[in-house]
């Protein structure tokens, strides 16, 4: 039987150098483009984000621009692309993503055709009654006053509670 190998969306995110200027950047991202379509794949979006600062040095470099690359392609296309973005210089760091489909987080929510609206349904209101009246609250009721607590145990000694049961 022979094996199909389907396109999967990817998104690889690279870091090049900020001293680039855009002809050289250009240039970059040609030759990573290239590399994704000969490889059978298709790019769908090349986004350059303008110069940042690095949440940390790497490799020598504070600074730096961001691309982002969306692009479909079989497994074997992210491969070599892996392998190129390790053995090449022209970029600070790399990341490849598949992208998968996601749901969205809230529900879509369609909206349906509105209908003429119900006859109001009769509504018969409640037969009234009087109220009770309300009598005053009873009094409150007094503490009962705390009972006397039995002698501590430092009155008596305890030789001489034994010699009273003896």
């Amino acid at each position: 039987m022979p094996s199909i190998a389907i396109t999967q969306p990817y998104e690889a995110v690279y870091i090049v150098d900020a001293t680039l200027g855009d002809e050289q950047i250009g240039v970059i991202t040609t030759k990573y483009k290239t590399l994704i379509e000969t490889g059978g794949g298709t790019v769908d979006k090349i986004d350059i984000w303008e110069r940042r600062k690095l949440a940390y040095e790497i490799k020598g470099k504070t600074e730096g621009i961001y691309v982002i690359m969306q692009f479909h392609g079989k497994p074997a296309v992210e491969a070599e692309l892996r392998r190129v973005f390790q053995i090449s210089e022209d970029q600070i760091r790399f990341l490849i993503v598949r992208q998968d489909e996601v749901e969205p987080a809230l529900p879509v929510i369609t909206p349906e055709p509105e209908a003429a609206p119900a006859p109001a349904a009769e509504v018969t209101p409640a037969p009234v009654t009087e109220e009770a009246p309300v009598t005053e609250a009873a009094p409150a009721v007094e503490a009962a006053p705390v009972a006397e607590a039995a002698p501590a145990a430092e009155e008596t000694s305890a030789p001489e509670a034994v010699a009273e049961t003896a």
